[in-house]
């Protein structure tokens, strides 16, 4: 049967969200711009209720087709990826009439976790058996909104459209009190930050490496559900490569300010993030902050090693020659904290994939530090814990081949009421013990505070959309 595009009114009535009840069905994903502005805060996709899962735990690979139980497979996860999607590809039939200027076409969307992309340079090290360390599906049907043209729409079969259209006309969720059961507790004291970073500048005076990412691990309790914390987390902070993903295990929230990498029509970019300034309310000292920003050599330093680095890594999957950067520490501020952002651009080669591009770039030069392999190596003997999810990467590979990817940072994963997540930052030669401190707990303030707030009202998702149409966002 024929997938079909329908359009839809834009959603002005209501969020774009899923409903609590469709968050909570397993394999529900949100790729979330938070309309944010600009091409890269302008699309969300809500996809649900996959035709195939494929994960990778405890060092298997499983795959399900429907409902139906998984099997293992002696092949790797990215084969068993490359050959579904070959066949899902064969049974596509009125691709033309979906319309090219929307970011999926129906393919596989999920995650790939820091530790797998770890495995994938032959670096052994432990990682949660009782977690997937990959989870992707393949989506027949999206609902998609451009929040630039105003409108959206549904592409599929039209019963998933019916079932769609009557879960979104049931009644918006209400506003509920979501209570903060504990005060977030850090894997480490000031004092562990400090000797681990004091090894780091070991490794750098001794020339192992130019510069090391080192992240610190927090938990906390929670009371309410993960799609409760994730609206106030997207109140506090809206990102344009913000995520929800319920998965069977644990549910993985993001609201990340960082693209990896995205293809489309044979053009890759990748647009690391070094250097940050905490925001401040007062406009002078917030303008401070920002000119301070620009003008730090130590952290225009540390984006360009990491620019340096993504040179390398598309270069690998990129037409000779091909390969450009095209912003270089150009300040981008976001509602919590001020970033130096760059922009390498690359020509896919022929022989490549969308695939064989990710095993090229994870995990993120700029989560791990440089040169990458041996940076990854230093951090499993630093690092009190597995990543998991943290600096791992999140989009999607759509039937045309186009995809797009963020890196999980500002993410949290969270399981039967525990949620854990991470802050780091990049340490060179001239980076302070004090200050990098301060910078992995700035990254990630809006979390502890959402976290730690006794009190939160959450809005509904008529109410947030009223107020986005109020101000015209």
């Amino acid at each position: 049967m024929a997938q079909l595009w329908y359009s839809l009114p834009y959603p002005s009535a209501h969020q774009p969200l899923p409903s609590a009840r469709m968050a909570s069905e397993p394999w529900t994903l949100f790729l979330d711009s938070c309309a944010s502005g600009g091409q890269r805060g302008r699309f969300d996709i809500l996809l649900r209720r996959p035709r195939w899962r494929v994960w990778q735990q405890g060092g298997q690979t499983f795959l399900a087709e429907g409902g139906n139980a998984p099997k293992t497979s002696n092949d790797t996860l990215i084969s068993v990826l490359r050959a579904i999607a070959r066949e899902e590809q064969e049974r596509i039939r009125g691709l033309d009439a979906f319309p090219m200027h929307y970011p999926f076409a129906g393919g596989f969307a999920g995650f790939f976790s820091y530790d797998w992309g770890r495995q994938m340079l032959g670096i052994p090290g432990p990682d949660d058996p009782t977690l997937p360390t990959a989870a992707l599906a393949w989506y027949d049907s999206a609902y998609l909104v451009d929040h630039l043209r105003r409108e959206a729409g549904f592409w599929g079969h039209a019963d998933d459209l019916l079932a769609l259209r009557a879960e979104m006309a049931e009644p918006s969720d209400r506003e509920e009190t979501i209570l903060g059961d504990s005060d977030v507790q850090p894997m480490w004291s000031a004092e562990l930050y400090r000797s681990a970073f004091a090894k780091v500048q070991a490794y750098l005076r001794a020339g192992d490496v130019y510069q090391l990412n080192l992240a610190q691990a927090f938990q906390a309790n929670w009371s309410g559900t993960p799609w409760q914390l994730y609206r106030a987390l997207r109140q506090r902070n809206p990102a344009p490569f913000a995520a929800f993903f319920a998965l069977p295990e644990a549910t993985l929230l993001s609201l990340s300010p960082e693209r990896l990498v995205s293809l489309c029509d044979g053009q890759l970019q990748a647009r690391p993030i070094k250097g940050t300034r905490r925001r401040d309310p007062d406009p002078l000292r917030d303008r401070a902050r920002a000119a301070e920003l620009c003008a730090s050599p130590k952290d225009r330093a540390e984006n360009v090693m990491i620019v340096d680095l993504l040179r390398n890594d598309l270069g690998r999957v990129a037409e000779l020659g091909s390969v450009r950067v095209s912003q270089l520490c150009a300040l981008e501020s976001f509602p919590a904290v001020h970033h130096l952002v760059s922009s390498v651009e690359a020509r896919l080669h022929p022989d490549c994939d969308p695939w064989d591009v990710l095993l090229s770039c994870l995990p993120g030069g700029s989560v791990t530090g440089a040169p990458k392999r041996h940076a990854v190596e230093l951090l499993q003997s630093l690092e009190a814990k597995p990543r998991g999810f943290y600096c791992g990467s999140l989009g999607y590979v759509d039937a045309r081949g186009r995809m797009d990817w963020n890196i999980l940072i500002r993410s949290l994963s969270y399981r039967a009421g525990q949620v854990q997540y991470w802050g780091g930052g990049g340490i060179v030669m001239d980076s302070e013990a004090d200050a990098e401190y301060r910078e992995s707990l700035d990254k990630v303030a809006f979390i502890t505070a959402t976290l730690s707030a006794r009190r939160d009202t959450v809005p509904s998702a008529t109410a947030c959309a009223e107020r986005r149409a109020e101000t015209g966002q």
